[in-house]
């Protein structure tokens, strides 16, 4: 099996047609949609309990990207030319405080990439984007589906081999290795737990960390009121312009 730097050489991004200066300096590359986490409550908790794992994992280690729902841009001036996944993960890089993450500009992909789809939704829908996420060598990508209800696979991940991805397999409980990062993941209920694979160790959700979950809801529900008041006073002063007219 080949190593991480032997996977990224050998699957790199293709390259595109360098933009001229004076017109790349014109392109505005945003740097968010307005939507910081998904619509679905289940897809939004599980992806944070998921950064959350990953955080403490990578807590002593330098030189990591561990970013969500940033906007990757992949072709030099064309800004629609984007990916979001909802975890993604660079080893031995420093992103520093740039917004967006510019393959041409940052020069490697992601080594791991994960995107927790819509109860509504199947893996198997997923051909498109896991295709592109090869093409752009991105080393790991793993996808879950959080509703427990559902039936079929909740979680699978797939590894880079050449430009191609081939499906990991499963361990008996149903857990599947990351070697990049060095965890496992398993669904357990509408989450995925997290363990190091070097001691064994499971890593908390948010929601078992109490104070931190209460911060994460009191920023939630003051966001909400902002959010009522906003639309309250846009309601009002359209009110006003109706009587006005």
């Amino acid at each position: 099996m080949a190593d991480r730097k032997t996977i990224a050489q050998h699957a790199a991004v293709a390259p595109v047609e360098r933009t001229p200066p004076a017109v790349a300096e014109s392109v505005h590359y945003p740097d968010s949609d307005g939507h910081f986490l998904p619509a679905h409550p289940l897809q939004a908790r599980a992806v944070m309990n998921v950064r959350f794992a990953l955080q403490h994992h990578f807590d002593k280690v330098d030189n990591v990207v561990l970013e969500g729902d940033m906007f990757m841009y992949y072709e030099e001036g064309n800004p629609a030319a984007s990916i979001a996944p909802d975890v993604y993960v660079v080893l031995d890089h420093d992103l520093g405080k740039r917004g967006v993450y510019k393959f041409w500009t940052e020069g490697k992909p992601p080594d791991f990439a994960l995107d927790v789809i819509s109860p509504s939704s199947k893996i198997r829908n997923e051909v498109r984007k896991r295709t592109l996420y090869a093409r752009l060598g991105i080393g790991e990508y793993f996808l879950f589906q959080p509703d427990p209800q559902e039936r079929g696979r909740r979680l699978v991940g797939y590894r880079l081999w050449g430009q191609s991805y081939e499906e990991m397999s499963a361990e008996p409980d149903g857990a599947v290795h990351s070697t990049a990062l060095g965890v496992s993941l398993r669904v357990e209920g509408a989450n995925l737990r997290l363990r190091s694979l070097a001691s064994g160790r499971d890593y908390a959700w948010i929601e078992e960390n109490p104070r931190i979950f209460e911060a994460i809801e009191a920023r939630t529900r003051a966001a909400e009121a902002r959010r009522r008041d906003a639309e309250a006073r846009i309601a009002e002063l359209q009110t006003l312009q109706r009587r006005s007219g």
